[in-house]
């Protein structure tokens, strides 16, 4: 991938088997994970997370332009479990995940399924 030292770009978008309206997604993916993106300072946990989200089925559905958007949104969340986010943040959280596809709703919206979902 251009731009993240490492990281070609993996044939992440095509679809896997087409339906007649849905593309059904594997409901894991085994591409490499990029790296964290410089200055994301994780902990522990958040590097876990970052590592667990990058094998979901969403995540045949990004790209390098989504790596700030999941770094987002790892961080977001765990504003969320330590007790410092607002409702601004739960509102940012859903608005990403959904822009992420990470919930059956958006996938359906976007097109895709997992499996036999």
């Amino acid at each position: 991938m251009p731009g993240v030292p490492g990281m070609q770009q993996p044939s992440r978008r095509k679809p896997v088997q087409r339906g007649e309206t849905t593309t059904k997604l594997p409901a894991f993916c085994g591409l490499p994970t990029p790296p964290i993106p410089p200055g994301a300072n994780f902990t522990d946990a958040q590097s876990a997370r970052w590592d667990e989200l990058w094998s979901t089925a969403s995540a045949w559905l990004w790209s390098e332009s989504e790596i700030g958007l999941v770094a987002a949104y790892v961080h977001l969340e765990r504003t969320l479990f330590d007790g410092s986010g607002t409702a601004a943040t739960i509102r940012e959280v859903k608005a990403l995940g959904e822009s992420l596809g990470m919930t059956p709703q958006s996938r359906a919206r976007m097109g895709y399924v997992i499996g036999d979902e």
